[in-house]
């Protein structure tokens, strides 16, 4: 699907990894499952372990901190588990825009290609962070509880048989045998999580650096027709930017319709799942051996929310600023009234924003502040209702 990396480097590098790690190929037209038994093992393993957590929550639905500790993972896992789901029902069309958004790149001049340059060398600085921030997180929450279960051991002569999430489990975990069971199946799960997060959130953000790329190059493309000599040129270039600016516009509504139930999980829980997070940091009651994990896994969290709100806020910001350009275009007099009147019809499209949306909101950065602020003030709930109980 692309035949070159256009001179950029780490192209498309970290979605083609994420995702082939998931067991899908998102470099072929048809985004082809390579790996269905893992990838169904994964959705098995998500899916499962949701129940024992929710029984262990409802169970110790009185003692908050317990239901804080399980819950948080909780969410985590569902908010994967949909967007896996969520993948694989729309991977061809995934695969097909971006290969559209590529095609469409290739046509760039060797100068504009330097707007493309900048915008993936900053997507591929924000996605490596957050991947590794991610990776990070899912190994030592995996690693710290038999970590600290062996230090017991040579301490006690006792192996405290900690298990990685709080959940009730459908057999005794207190033995050798199950224990490993467990943290097999509980380590499928959160492969589950890390890939299916960062594989949709880094795809996420590939599309929005990209399609600014070439809301720039537009910009670009406007300047040329500007200063071209000859008047069928300046037309031939001027009904190009046009068709260019529309089909960008297209692949942006594209973009929507495929991240919008995504986006609208995702935010949904993400305020609840940060006053767990953060309720739990705060208590006091925490093991200092489980901070490092609360605090990773808060920092994942919050690089994840700002992938989605600064995209879309970078989306809003470029995409208006092709009015300006095209205002500044129309502007100078050796424009013939012919064409001013039909970049006129473009500069009135372009002063609408070209926004992403989770159905009820819009993705910017001000619904980033919403979700901490709305996280606050869950955790002052939680921590009035704590009080009273105690």
């Amino acid at each position: 699907m692309f035949k070159s990396d256009l001179g950029i480097t780490g192209y498309f590098h970290l979605q083609k990894f994420t995702f082939h790690r998931l067991g899908i190929d998102m470099t072929t037209r048809s985004a082809r499952v390579i790996k269905i038994y893992f990838l169904t093992l994964q959705i098995i393993a998500l899916a499962t372990i949701l129940i024992p957590i929710a029984v262990y929550s409802w169970q110790h639905i009185q003692e908050i901190v317990e239901v804080t500790n399980a819950m948080a993972p909780f969410m985590q896992a569902t908010i994967s588990l949909w967007k896996i789901w969520r993948v694989i029902y729309r991977r061809k069309e995934m695969a097909q825009m971006a290969e559209n958004i590529y095609l469409i790149s290739t046509r760039a001049s060797a100068k504009e290609l330097t707007h493309l340059i900048q915008e993936n060398n900053r997507e591929r600085l924000m996605n490596t962070a957050y991947y590794y921030s991610v990776l990070n997180t899912g190994m030592l929450a995996l690693a710290a509880p038999v970590l600290v279960s062996f230090i017991q051991y040579l301490r006690l002569g006792e192996f405290s048989y900690i298990v990685v999430l709080k959940a009730t489990y459908p057999i005794e975990y207190a033995r050798p045998l199950n224990y490993l069971l467990i943290w097999l199946w509980t380590a499928v799960a959160i492969y589950g999580v890390i890939y299916g997060s960062v594989s949709v959130d880094s795809l996420y953000s590939w599309y929005i650096h990209n399609l600014v790329g070439n809301f720039k190059i537009l910009q670009s493309k406007l300047v040329t027709a500007e200063s071209a000599s000859e008047l069928s040129e300046r037309r031939e270039l001027i009904y190009y930017c046009i068709a260019y600016h529309q089909r960008i516009i297209a692949m942006t509504e594209q973009l929507n319709i495929i991240y919008q139930p995504i986006v609208f999980v995702q935010f949904s829980l993400n305020a609840l799942q940060i006053c767990f997070l953060a309720y739990q940091i705060g208590s006091g009651v925490v093991d200092t051996v489980d901070l490092p994990f609360l605090f990773l896994f808060m920092i994942s969290v919050g690089i994840q929310l700002m992938i989605y709100c600064y995209g879309g806020q970078h989306l809003q910001n470029e995409s208006v600023n092709v009015s300006k350009s095209i205002y500044q275009t129309i502007n100078s007099s050796s424009w013939p009234n012919e064409l001013r009147k039909v970049l006129l019809i473009s500069m009135m499209r372009a002063q609408k924003p070209s926004k992403l949306t989770g159905i009820f909101f819009d993705v910017d950065l001000p619904l980033f502040l919403w979700v901490w602020r709305t996280a606050g003030s869950y955790v002052t709930l939680l921590r009035s209702v704590d009080q009273k109980t105690m």
